[in-house]
C-alpha cells in the first residue's frame, strides 16, 4: 500500500496486583508515540487493535503523546475472567494502564466499542477526562432477552471461522469511498482479533448494564460520524447523544462507513487537533 505510515512499537504495562482478580493475567499491551505530556488515549472498537490508530500515531505525533491501548483480550493483553465484563470491569482496566503510565488528566478519542469504554470511564472516573472524540459513536439500546441474543449469535456467527476469516468482513465496515487499499488494510487489522476477547466484547454491548446516556460526559465532545456508518448509524447513535448533550458537536463526513479515520485520516487528523488544541 502505498505511502502507508510505519507502526510504533508494542509495549506493555503491568496490571496491578490488586486489579488480577479481574484478568487471567498480568499484561496490558499499547502503542505510543509523541513526546508531549497531555495524551489523547486512542480506544478501538470490536473488531480493531491499537494497529486501527496508524494514521493518527503517525500524523498528530508531533502534536501530541499518542497512546493506543489494546483492550483486554486484544492483542497481547491478557484476558478478563468474567464471560460478560461489566462497565466498570472495562473502565477499571482503562485505569490500570493510565495508573502504570502515570497519567492522570487525558483526552480520549474512540471509535465504535471504544465509545462505549470511554462513556463508563467518564461515569465511573469523573472529571479525568479533558476533550474527547468519537467516530462511529455507539450507545446503548433497549433490548427484549430474544433480541439481545440474536445479537450475540449473530456476532458469534461473524468470527466462528476464527479471526482471518473474521477479515472478510471489512467491507461492512467501510462507506463508498473507501478505496481497495483501504480495504486491505482494514482486513489486516481486524485480523488480528482474538475470538475470546471479542465475544466477552459482544457480550458486554448486548447485556451488560450501562450508565444513563451522557451521564458523566461534561467535557467537549466532538462525534465524527460516517454519512454512511451502518453499523452504528448516527440516527440511532450519536444524533441522540448529541440531543443529550447540548454542547456537543457532530460533523457527518459524506462517502465514509463505520471508520473515519482509516477511511479519511487527513481530514480526521485536522479535525482532533483542532478539538483538543
Amino acid at each position: 500500500m502505498p505511502d502507508l505510515p510505519p507502526l510504533p512499537e508494542l509495549h506493555f504495562a503491568e496490571i496491578p496486583a490488586t486489579s488480577r482478580h479481574r484478568d487471567t493475567g498480568d499484561r496490558l499491551c499499547y502503542m505510543e508515540a509523541g513526546p508531549v505530556d497531555l495524551p489523547p488515549v486512542l480506544l478501538h472498537g470490536i473488531g480493531a487493535n491499537s494497529m486501527h490508530w496508524r494514521f493518527e500515531l503517525a500524523g498528530l505525533a508531533d502534536r501530541f503523546r499518542m497512546i493506543a491501548w489494546n483492550a483486554p483480550g486484544y492483542l497481547l493483553s491478557d484476558n478478563l475472567r468474567a464471560e460478560t465484563p461489566s462497565c466498570r470491569d472495562y473502565a477499571d482496566a482503562l485505569d490500570d494502564l493510565l495508573a502504570a503510565l502515570g497519567i492522570d488528566g487525558f483526552h480520549i478519542v474512540a471509535n465504535s466499542f471504544g465509545t462505549r469504554v470511554a462513556q463508563c470511564f467518564a461515569y465511573h472516573r469523573p472529571g479525568r477526562i479533558r476533550r474527547v472524540v468519537f467516530t462511529g459513536t455507539s450507545i446503548p439500546h433497549s433490548m427484549s432477552p430474544e433480541e439481545r441474543a440474536r445479537s450475540v449469535e449473530a456476532r458469534a456467527r461473524m468470527i466462528e471461522r476464527g479471526g482471518y476469516g473474521f477479515g472478510e468482513r471489512a467491507a461492512a465496515l467501510l462507506g463508498s469511498a473507501a478505496s481497495a487499499d483501504t480495504l486491505a488494510l482494514v482486513q489486516q487489522t481486524v485480523r488480528a482479533t482474538n475470538t475470546v476477547g471479542f465475544m466477552q466484547v459482544t457480550r458486554f454491548i448486548a447485556e451488560a448494564e450501562m450508565p444513563p446516556l451522557a451521564a458523566g460526559l461534561t467535557m467537549p465532545l466532538l462525534m465524527v460520524q460516517g454519512e454512511e456508518d451502518f453499523v452504528a448509524p448516527a440516527v440511532t447513535n450519536a444524533e441522540l447523544l448529541a440531543v443529550a448533550l447540548p454542547h456537543a458537536r457532530r460533523i457527518m463526513l459524506a462517502g465514509c462507513g463505520h471508520l473515519p479515520e482509516v477511511e479519511f485520516p487527513s481530514r480526521v487528523n485536522d479535525l482532533i487537533a483542532a478539538h483538543l488544541r
